[in-house]
């Protein structure tokens, strides 16, 4: 099998959620009977995308005219500006923009992370095959830091170490997120809230960033992305993974925590309810919810140990191996 991985983004956000992904559908490929390739060219059996920008799109309108079967891969990285085809209107409520959907509509194939995603892509206009793979993230770099004697995260953002903090990673778009964390950091004065910002370099961009830092409590740090090891650091380090936004969650960023056994504090609406329930994080409707549980520091030993199990059970090793059945399946039918 010839397999093509177009994922066109900057390298320097290697730990985000696409190139989670991409890292992660490359160890599926380290078969005999695999060759990898990230350059189109007319004899490729199966063509991969993470995202529709323009140059992504341009390959899959290649691919489809030389009928290489395509396979697009949603809701593992929606947070990722590079990765992200699904968008949410001020109500939260999600779409596809139309010419998104129409070039979705025209390739062989997509591959979520959970069955609940069939139910909304379909109800979001998608026509195509929809392949349900549980996903994972490899934790061998996690492993390695958390034997380190010397804690970057705090000392890349110059705090104590007794200053408890929590973490959040969001798309630039998100500006609802911000508003939610905004209002927990102020009801929560004695913790910092870290909040890691994918988004583009473009000048509207760097403007919103700014923007949204410049706005919010003392307490309540937005930056853009940080080094790999820096960011690994902080969640092995923080109190809570925290996500108040309204976009479906992402697992290749949320399986993180779960692994190192941080307790999650998600709004219900982002939750995939087959990865992630209450019996694995604290599920709130708002801020209030996610303020009172830190204020009242309550009990997590048993969901961060549930939430652990599942790593275990949907680990690395199962997710590559899932990965390449798809491809051989598509390869030999």
């Amino acid at each position: 099998m010839k397999i093509l991985i177009s994922f066109p983004h900057k390298m320097i956000d290697v730990f985000f959620e696409g190139a989670m992904l991409e890292y992660q559908i490359k160890k599926a490929c380290q078969r005999d009977d695999v060759t990898l390739v990230t350059k189109f060219s007319p004899d490729i059996d199966i063509a991969n995308f993470i995202n529709l920008n323009s140059q992504s799109s341009k390959v899959i309108r290649q691919s489809i005219a030389a009928s290489i079967p395509t396979l697009l891969w949603m809701f593992f990285a929606n947070n990722d500006t590079y990765a992200r085809v699904i968008e949410t209107r001020k109500d939260g409520e999600l779409y596809i923009p139309l010419s998104r959907l129409e070039l979705i509509n025209m390739m062989d194939g997509i591959v979520v992370p959970a069955q609940e995603a069939r139910v909304i892509l379909r109800k979001l206009g998608v026509k195509i095959p929809i392949f349900v793979i549980y996903g994972a993230v490899d934790v061998r770099r996690i492993d390695e830091l958390k034997t380190s004697k010397t804690d970057v995260f705090r000392r890349y953002f110059r705090i104590n170490d007794d200053q408890k903090y929590a973490i959040t990673v969001m798309n630039i778009k998100a500006s609802e997120h911000i508003d939610q964390l905004n209002d927990l950091a102020a009801a929560v004065p004695n913790y910092n809230f870290y909040v890691f910002i994918s988004g583009g370099t473009s000048f509207i961009d760097r403007l919103r960033l700014k923007a949204m830092d410049k706005l919010t409590s003392p307490n309540l740090i937005v930056t853009k992305l940080v080094p790999e090891d820096v960011y690994r650091m902080g969640v092995i380090g923080a109190s809570y993974f925290i996500d108040l936004g309204y976009d479906k969650m992402n697992v290749m960023t949320l399986f993180e925590p779960m692994y190192l056994k941080v307790p999650l504090i998600l709004r219900k609406n982002v939750i995939f309810k087959e990865i992630v329930d209450k019996t694995k994080a604290y599920i709130v409707n708002d801020y209030n919810g996610a303020a009172y549980l830190i204020r009242t520091e309550a009990e997590t030993d048993k969901i961060t140990e549930k939430a652990y199990e599942y790593t275990q059970n949907y680990n690395a090793a199962l997710f590559t191996e899932a990965i390449y059945n798809l491809f051989y399946k598509i390869y030999t039918r």
